[in-house]
């Protein structure tokens, strides 16, 4: 089997340990709107200014700690960064990708339909997995923590992350945690999920603390203390000088964190105690031992000159944590065999815009080992793009996944390549669905008509139109220097006399937005202006080699396989003339999802090969696994192609396999658009008529949409049903129907509704006779079971309870009157049953509670008046018409007007004696009514239907005690969901293997046709 054209072409990918004569470790350090100062490489200019509004140190600080890696380092005088936000910069840090790259953005761009230029927005650029778009593995395999940890480095994050979805993270710190581990980072600390705003992230953000650059410093530090002899890379991003105002922040104690309070008197431990860390040059320990740091922060401001500006504020507090991390790096040995990378997100001064003074960013380099201590320049244009690939160059890697950005390693040191890098290097640069290239002195940009950019310049008179061309050189070919005296080039559009030279940049544009065209497969061949266009839907060009089609082993276990123990062996069989790879990823039970893992070689025939790989399966559940063919040409093949996984199941006993099922039956009720836990208790009541056999006849008008919860479960009782354990499809229906009411229960303490037996025969096991209705045997499974007739919805008292007690052996009426308050869930359709119900018995639909028997009585406060119980709410019997969709038409109760509620004639029989042929054949009930006030005077138009004496009782007790009917109703509906098993003997501890199975006849004279 070939790779498809739209697969992923990948470069070799060398693992192997680091030797010391690269890079061990790794900091990239990236403070959040911090400004640019003017004495970094040459500041941008602003189109609407002659030059960069001059930004100079804050007050008495020269920030030191910053120009001490700066001045001892190398400087990039023309860095720039991807798109100018924080988090869309923060992603192409990350993934060596632009942010249009995001696969996250690539969906949202396909179901919004603007796919070219899509939105490089935030909301857009998040660092997660959306496999339904080709190569869209952003967290579990493309970006730099992944690569850096498949190679053994300890991966850490600390401050600003802003590159989750938070809303499908648990809405909690730990869920956010979970999803950064998730996306590579191993040790997760200080973590800020978003910006500081109240409004966002289910209110995570209380104000009672905020920036804490100590709390910050302090993780950087442990992290680096803690991995002295592992290779390692830490990501750190300080919260400030971004809002909320910095002045404030350094009025709260720094042991209030994002982490919790660490206060004496809030210990997140519940002991008061001090804690234990400082951090040196921000914090000194006070007389009870904790960290202060409020003397320190009186320092910011004396510093600061007066100033409480966050700009000036948070620039120092981000030096002096950056002074703690470079001093911790001392202490330890570690500082000459470390690469600390440090840049701004964006520049401040037009931020969100592709003016320079958005784009252009500061970038120093601190590494003595590779770059020496004298200090020095690099000229050539670099963007963050290209700080994911050359850091794999500096650590001895190959790029395992395809990226934009490319390695300026070897071009810092050759004169030649760094003078290519400044004049002929072209980038591109994306905010929004605004579009700019610059290609050596010369940038283009596109924009649209509501382009902020646009709107600028027309506004001042610079210039207008859609697109336009700026020269950002001197005659020397270098950077403008912007001053009072020098226009600003950007206030200058030159596209009318240099036609030739925008068109060769828009086609360069162009190339860009068919790279990135979000509806499209990626690109991920380099855009020049003298190269040959790109034409091919290929992602990358090569050859494409072929790979055999791979299989897993059915033994070592095959798709919903089962298997014991505390490991278990995966097995894959491919063809391998062209494979030099095989990895898997495990998804663990409890959704957590390991990364890519290299699987081992264990055996080869021919042109076969066997790869294996363990699995610590401990843990007893689902598992999951995915795997990925590499060839020599760095092609890759998913497997499954579509992204799924293929699952088996790890259990020792029924009770493991039970308890698995059961949390997917949960997790797939609250994912299903309908009221799926409804269904589910409906499809048990219909299964346990006859005994619960798994099994109901879909030709039976009666048993009309329950396909629904039959087609949902289908992958659990795929997985789920193992002889081996015992567990069959019976009882996975009996588990989805306890499951649904119990997850659906009112109350502040829900039962548990366990599960106690197991090994309910199916129709199959049992050699059912599964005929149609007219007589013909068409075989049994699980939606052509034995034809059975169900309760007419007319029956009255006496019949319902004789139903009930042959069917179900309920011997009391207390048991039926129970199993009736089901019909709090769901509703009713004329499609399926002919009643018009779409609002249910009572408008909540999903509340298992005591609600339908208030409704049944009146609303009397006092459970011995019995006149006020008697006049229930006003039920009006009405008839539906259901001549026009062709299901039997139908007599019902209604109440209320838009919307309606309903009842059935077996619902009212609960509070009325309808026996005696007061209910005619059809189900009209016309020789007395439900509801008559004879207290008022105002007479009735009818007698009232006399009260139902042998069930009176048990509704009026539920109706004024939920807890009481929610216990009787778990041991009607368990009594219901075995049917057919003899469990006098009772189960000592659940679930136990039912003994024999006998089926009761139904009897037919107590059913209505």
């Amino acid at each position: 089997m070939k790779l498809s054209q739209a697969a992923i072409f990948l470069t070799t990918v060398a693992i192997s340990h680091i030797d010391q004569s690269h890079a061990v470790n790794f900091i990239v350090i990236q403070p959040d709107d911090l400004q640019f100062y003017d004495d970094w490489s040459p500041p941008p200019y602003l189109p609407w200014n002659r030059r960069y509004p001059g930004k100079s140190y804050p007050g008495s600080s020269t920030l030191p700690w910053i120009n001490k890696l700066r001045s001892d380092g190398l400087e990039m005088t023309s860095a720039y960064t991807a798109a100018p936000k924080c988090g869309t910069s923060r992603y192409s840090t990350v993934t060596g990708r632009y942010p249009s790259r995001s696969s996250h953005g690539r969906m949202q761009a396909q179901n919004t339909g603007v796919t070219s230029p899509s939105d490089a927005s935030i909301p857009n650029t998040k660092l997660r997995d959306i496999l339904s778009v080709t190569d869209g593995q952003d967290c579990t395999t493309s970006n730099l923590a992944q690569v850096l940890k498949a190679n053994d480095f300890e991966t850490g994050m600390v401050g600003k992350w802003h590159l989750s979805r938070t809303n499908t993270v648990g809405d909690s710190i730990d869920g956010v945690r979970a999803a950064i581990n998730e996306c590579g980072f191993n040790d997760v600390e200080a973590m800020y999920p978003d910006n500081m705003d109240p409004s966002k992230f289910q209110g995570w953000y209380d104000s009672s603390w905020s920036h804490n650059m100590e709390y910050v410093a302090h993780k950087a530090v442990e992290f680096i203390e803690d991995n002295v002899d592992k290779n390692w890379f830490l990501y750190m991003n300080p919260t400030v000088p971004h809002s909320p105002d910095v002045a404030e922040a350094m009025t709260k104690s720094c042991l209030q964190t994002p982490d919790g309070d660490f206060s004496t008197t809030n210990n997140p431990n519940g002991v008061a105690e001090p804690t234990d860390w400082c951090v040196e040059g921000m914090t000194t320990p006070d007389a009870d031992g904790n960290c202060d740091c409020m003397a320190y922060r009186d320092t910011i401001k004396t510093r600061a000159a007066g100033s409480v500006a966050n700009e000036d504020l948070g620039s120092i507090w981000v030096d002096d944590a950056i002074g703690a991390v470079y001093k911790a790096l001392e202490r330890t040995g570690q500082l000459s065999e470390t690469f600390i990378l440090f840049q701004l997100d964006h520049g401040q001064a037009e931020k969100d815009k592709i003016w320079e003074g958005g784009i252009r960013i500061p970038q120093f380099i601190h590494y003595p080992d590779g770059l020496g201590t004298a200090g020095r320049s690099f000229h050539g244009m670099v963007s963050t793009i290209d700080i994911a690939p050359t850091i794999l160059d500096f650590a001895g890697l190959t790029e395992e996944y395809s990226m934009d950005g490319k390695s300026w390693k070897g071009a810092i040191d050759d004169d030649i390549t760094g003078d290519e890098w400044k004049a002929n290097r072209c980038l591109a640069f994306e905010s929004g669905t605004e579009r700019a290239v610059r290609c050596g002195c010369h940038k283009y940009v596109m924009m649209n008509d509501s382009s902020p950019e646009k709107l600028e310049a027309e506004s001042n008179s610079w210039w207008t139109g859609n697109e336009a061309l700026f020269n950002l050189c001197d005659a020397s070919g270098n950077y403008i220097v912007a001053d009072s005296l020098t226009p600003s080039p950007e206030a200058v559009n030159i596209i009318d006399d240099n036609q030739e030279l925008a068109d060769q940049l828009k086609a360069l544009l162009d190339c860009h937005l068919l790279k990135t065209n979000a509806s499209a497969d990626p690109i991920y061949q380099e855009c020049t202006l003298n190269g040959d266009p790109i034409t091919t839907t290929t992602v990358a060009p090569g050859p494409v080699a072929p790979i055999g089609p791979p299989q897993l082993l059915s033994s070592n276990p095959a798709q919903n396989d089962a298997v014991s123990g505390d490991s278990t062996v995966i097995n894959a069989k491919v063809f391998d003339d062209d494979i030099r790879r095989v990895r898997f990823r495990v998804q663990l039970p409890n959704s957590n999802r390991l990364s890519f893992t290299d699987g081992v070689k264990v055996s080869s025939n021919g042109d076969e090969s066997d790869y294996e790989f363990a699995v610590d399966t401990t843990m007893k559940g689902k598992y999951g696994i995915m795997l990925e063919l590499i060839d020599f040409s760095g092609n890759t093949e998913s497997i499954p192609s579509d992204g799924s996984w293929m699952t088996f199941l790890v259990a020792e006993n029924a009770a493991d396999v039970v308890n698995s099922a059961r949390a997917e039956i949960a997790t797939i009720i609250s994912d299903h658009p309908t009221n799926l836990a409804a269904k589910f208790v409906r499809m048990g009541f219909h299964d346990c008529v006859g005994g619960c056999d798994g099994c109901v006849d879909m030709l039976n008008g009666d048993n009309f949409g329950l396909d629904v919860p039959i087609e949902a479960l289908q992958p659990v009782v795929d997985l789920y049903s193992h002889t081996d354990f015992g567990v069959t499809r019976a009882d996975l229906w009996v588990l989805a129907a306890l499951e649904g009411a119990s997850g659906s229960q009112d109350t502040l303490e829900p039962r548990e509704f366990a599960m106690e037996w197991v090994g309910r025969p199916t129709c199959e096991d049992l050699n059912s006779v599964c005929v149609d209705n007219n007589g013909n045997d068409n075989g049994c499974s699980e939606d052509r079971g034995p034809h059975r007739e169900l309760p007419s919805p007319d029956l009255d008292t006496k019949e319902l309870l004789a139903y009930f007690q042959a069917e179900f052996d309920y011997q009391e009426a207390w048991e039926t009157v129970a199993i009736m308050g089901a019909h709090s869930l769901g509703t009713l359709s004329r499609e399926n049953s002919g009643f018009n119900g779409i609002n249910g018995w009572l408008g909540n639909t999903r509340d298992l509670n005591n609600a339908y028997y208030d409704d049944l009585m009146g609303g009397a406060s006092d459970l011995d008046d019995f006149e006020t119980l008697m006049e229930s709410a006003d039920w009006e019997q009405v008839y539906v018409n259901n001549e026009d969709i062709g299901t039997p038409s139908r007599w019902e109760y209604e109440r209320g007007v838009d919307p309606h509620f309903v009842m059935l004639n077996t619902d009212i029989a609960l509070v009325r004696d309808l026996s005696e042929g007061l209910i005619g054949d059809e189900g009209e009930v016309s020789e007395c009514q439900v509801r008559c006030r004879r207290r008022n005077g105002n007479g009735c138009a009818l007698p009232r239907c006399p009260h139902a004496e042998e069930t009176w009782e048990a509704v009026k007790t539920y109706k004024f005690d939920n807890e009481e009917f929610l216990a009787d109703f778990e041991v009607s509906f368990k009594k219901m969901l075995t049917t057919g098993a003899e469990t006098d003997a009772g189960c000592a501890s659940s679930p136990c293997t039912v003994p024999t199975i006998s089926r009761r006849n139904l009897k037919k004279n107590y059913l209505r046709k």
